[in-house]
């Protein structure tokens, strides 16, 4: 199983696309899909407490959603929101690689994980994240493709991710 954590800023929201979906970030991301055969889960600010609250924030044509999502049906989960879990009043940064990694402990390398019938318990796994904050574990770098905020997704984002997920 392949897997991209797929932040939305920066990655397929754009400057050039004033910060709405980007055409042509979300055509560079579907290279990475149709190359690798990558599903999504969704570690943006963008995402919602389900896969299918997520879907539709997505799909649903509006201000920054100007046409709807072109790969919905890829997405099988989202990251949860660390902040959420901490005491009420208190504010920590939690880092985005925190969560990623409790998404991978929780549904890839734990019996407590969701029993999805392709799951192999840590078996041909493989991910990239796709984001444009640092905010990563240093076990996560070779995972990770950080991208220009102002750009988005690049032609040399798209080959490097496709070169992490097919190795």
């Amino acid at each position: 199983m392949k897997i991209i954590f797929l932040d939305i800023d920066g990655v397929i929201s754009t400057e050039k696309s004033h910060y709405a979906l980007d055409k042509d970030a979300c055509d560079l991301l579907g290279k990475i899909i149709d190359a690798t055969d990558a599903k999504i889960v969704v570690s943006s600010s963008w995402r919602r407490n389900t896969v299918e609250d997520t879907k539709e924030e997505l799909t649903t044509v509006r201000h920054l959603v100007p046409f709807p999502f072109p790969y919905a049906d890829k997405i099988i989960g989202v990251t949860i929101r660390a902040y959420a879990y901490v005491m009420q009043g208190v504010h920590l940064g939690i880092p985005r690689g925190v969560e990623i990694k409790q998404w991978i402990d929780t549904h890839i390398h734990s019996e407590n994980g969701k029993n999805w019938n392709y799951k192999e318990i840590g078996v041909d796994f493989n991910y990239v994240i796709l984001d444009d904050d640092s905010d990563m574990l240093l076990e996560q770098a070779e995972h990770f493709v950080k991208t220009d905020t102002r750009l988005g997704l690049t032609e040399d984002d798209v080959e490097r991710a496709i070169k992490i997920l097919n190795q």
